[in-house]
């Protein structure tokens, strides 16, 4: 059976990770608060089964929200993650099918049927413009290669067939854009919402211009993805899942867009003059799931989808920085909004070690990361109470602080310093960027490394407290 949103619905279900709302909830005015509250306070996805306005109809979110969650995607576990996904891409891609009926063509609607105010779209966020759509996989087709790429984009409702669009200046979408803009051609694009989280996961991948991230999406799957080709433009969509929008970004018109509560939690930076999407079909099965992946405020789902597959590729550049490095473990912290802050516990092995992957991190294929933080073996790097007390513990601010000024960050942190003009796409932002030693002395100098040594409550290796109620 192919894998799908539904498949990985069932294996979420048996794991206990998901909480059903069975009560009427407004997909403007609710949905996006309790399924916040489900994931931050009860640790649970969200199903939502009486959605008001719209009778028939089931939503989902945070079903990518967890670190278990995208685990279960790929039948591993949080710890086995990235040494697991990192077999599976050095195994190679695996090239996607044609085929030609899926489940995602079982309902069509072209033309003047199009509306896209049918679909449960919900608000995220009280600072947001309107509704807007998190889980688009938005699906482009390189004009000069044919190659497809494949990336998560944010869409504003605009209308019953007209969507807003917020491009990331210089990633890979807007580089395939920008060849369209030259040749004065809309871009199609396919937006593809609802599947199985190995989907989401490639879709979040960053790798060389030109590789198809639904055959990294394969690669994680260890099945080739199943594609139909679109009614109305040159591409083709997953064939499996909920809904595809098809539609065409003209090259030159720019639509007031934003704002939109983004990863970092703050609503403004990115809003402006943006890219539009005129939608001419939508396809989807007859009882559509609709994903409702929900960004903004710290814990959401596009920290952990961004964070997750930025921790495989750097754990891959780390571990070789100048030839070897005793690395344990890479975190792009959820809880600090947007993988700025990046955990890399390590082992040194003599001076000046840790300050080389420090600025590895800072300077890889991720524009994300601002601060990074090197701890030791001693420290679990997922836990935010053992990272500070390692930083206060272990750092002399004069000796284990750098910072690089004037560096390109991520053009949706407001804190970076915007350099194009405001409201104007695309946008750019310089920060400062900074590293932080809080390991030991490394295994050089053992008897200065030792002075660290972390104590331990007399038997609490030994004992467990539940033995002596």
């Amino acid at each position: 059976m192919p894998k799908d949103l539904r498949t990985y619905l069932q294996n979420l279900e048996e794991a206990g990770e998901v909480l059903h709302v069975t009560k009427e909830v407004d997909p403007r005015d609710g949905v996006g608060g309790l399924a916040w509250q489900g994931e931050n306070r009860l640790r649970k996805a969200t199903s939502f089964h009486n959605l008001k306005g719209y009778p028939g109809w089931r939503a989902v979110s945070y079903v990518c929200g967890s670190r278990s969650r995208l685990a279960i995607a790929l039948g591993t576990t949080p710890e086995r993650f990235i040494s697991d996904v990192l077999k599976r891409i050095e195994k190679g891609l695996i090239k996607c099918q044609m085929v030609s009926q899926g489940p995602v063509m079982e309902r069509s609607f072209l033309g003047e049927e199009v509306d896209l105010n049918q679909i449960p779209i919900h608000r995220m966020s009280n600072l947001d413009a309107g509704p807007y759509i998190g889980s688009s996989m938005d699906i482009v087709k390189d004009p000069d290669t044919g190659i497809r790429n494949v990336s998560l984009h944010r869409h504003q409702l605009k209308g019953r067939n007209r969507l807003g669009i917020h491009i990331h200046g210089g990633r890979h979408l807007d580089m395939v854009y920008q060849k369209y803009r030259a040749r004065n051609e809309a871009m199609p694009v396919a937006i593809a919402i609802g599947h199985h989280g190995a989907y989401y996961i490639a879709a979040c991948w960053t790798t060389a211009f030109g590789v198809d991230e639904l055959e990294i999406a394969g690669a994680l799957m260890g099945e080739a993805v199943p594609l139909v080709k679109c009614q109305t433009i040159d591409l083709e969509a997953p064939a499996n899942a909920e809904i595809v929008i098809e539609g065409e970004i003209p090259p030159h018109e720019r639509e007031e867009e934003g704002p939109f509560a983004e990863h970092t939690g703050y609503a403004r930076a990115g809003s402006g003059l943006n890219p539009v999407v005129n939608v001419k079909a939508i396809t989807m099965r007859h009882d559509a799931i609709y994903y409702a992946l929900q960004g903004g405020r710290p814990i959401s789902e596009s920290q952990i989808l961004d964070g997750m597959p930025m921790e495989v590729g750097l754990f891959e550049r780390l571990r070789d920085v100048n030839g070897f490095v005793d690395l344990k473990d890479v975190v792009a912290v959820p809880y600090a909004g947007g993988s700025h802050i990046i955990v890399i516990q390590m082992t040194p092995r003599v001076e000046g070690e840790v300050k080389n992957v420090l600025l590895a991190t800072l300077s890889s294929q991720y524009v994300h990361p601002k601060i990074a933080i090197a701890v030791d073996d001693d420290v679990d790097p997922h836990d935010p109470t053992q990272v500070l007390w390692s930083i206060s513990t272990r750092v002399n601010p004069g000796r284990d602080i750098f910072m690089i000024p004037n560096t390109l960050g991520h053009h949706l942190d407001p804190s970076g310093v915007l350099i194009t003009a405001p409201g104007v796409f695309p946008q750019y932002r310089l920060n400062t960027k900074m590293g932080i030693d809080a390991t030991k002395p490394p295994l050089r100098v053992p008897e200065e490394r030792d002075y660290f040594t972390l104590s331990v409550p007399t038997g609490a290796d030994r004992l467990r407290i539940e033995d002596f109620f």
